[in-house]
């Protein structure tokens, strides 16, 4: 089941001038791969497209006729891999669109923000739930969005994240409202599926990149400290 974001498609205006109509390749797309298409994008190749789904990026023609499973790089510019860059691109726009924000765990002073993707059940969720306050005492504040586990269903993810004690050992900025709670946990679940997050816990860094399982807080201080971008993942669609 899918729990799309409303109004988070991001189908180019671009298309329309050019001849092609998005919304209708995104439909063909849907409907004869049945997948969940996000985002319709140019290329720098004439009549390619990148389709943004919670399966990875396609290469599409205009029609929908043939569909490119692949990496994508720019030979003239030492080998860029564009297909890398374009979901860097996409996780930051993603999270660019989530509106008011609500479980983040702030550090004073600010070194480096995350975004954790997490459930409640998973070993490896709770192990790293439980180091997070030694992550904010490093200067890394993090901000946390829901996943719905796997074979999991939203009432049970509503039991557990719309719980007025839940996560009361974190000093999160906000939590979940009880009432909205379910509309706010469906939106999130939708951000997890257009991404595809599926290993649990998974970290979006500050460049876009994606970081899939437990990582300590160790590995992700090592990391966070040799990226050259912006403080906050949502704030820059940088490659």
């Amino acid at each position: 089941m899918h729990y799309l974001l409303l109004g988070m498609m991001l189908l180019g205006s671009f298309a329309v001038s050019a001849g092609m109509d998005p919304q209708l390749l995104k439909q063909t797309i849907e409907q004869r791969l049945g997948v969940q298409v996000y985002l319709v994008d140019e290329t720098p190749v004439s009549g390619l497209y990148l389709l943004g789904t919670a399966q990875g990026p396609l290469y599409t023609d205009a029609r929908g006729d043939h569909v490119l499973l692949g990496t994508m790089l720019d030979l003239a510019h030492d080998m860029k891999n564009l297909t890398m860059l374009g979901q860097r691109q996409q996780r930051q726009l993603a999270l660019a669109q989530i509106g008011e924000r609500r479980m983040q765990l702030k550090a004073v002073p600010e070194r480096h923000r995350l975004t954790l993707f997490t459930d409640l059940a998973c070993r490896g969720c709770r192990t790293t739930l439980e180091e997070l306050p030694a992550l904010q005492a490093r200067g890394v504040s993090v901000q946390l969005l829901p996943v719905l586990g796997p074979f999991a269903e939203l009432a049970e993810a509503q039991a557990r994240w719309c719980a007025p004690g839940l996560l009361r050992e974190l000093e999160l900025s906000d939590r979940l409202p009880e009432s909205g709670c379910n509309e706010i946990l469906a939106h999130h679940i939708g951000l997890s599926q257009w991404l595809g997050i599926k290993a649990l816990p998974s970290w979006v860094l500050p460049n876009g990149d994606l970081l899939r399982g437990y990582q300590s807080p160790e590995q992700l201080l090592n990391i966070l400290d040799h990226i050259d971008a912006p403080a906050n993942p949502s704030s820059s669609a940088r490659g």
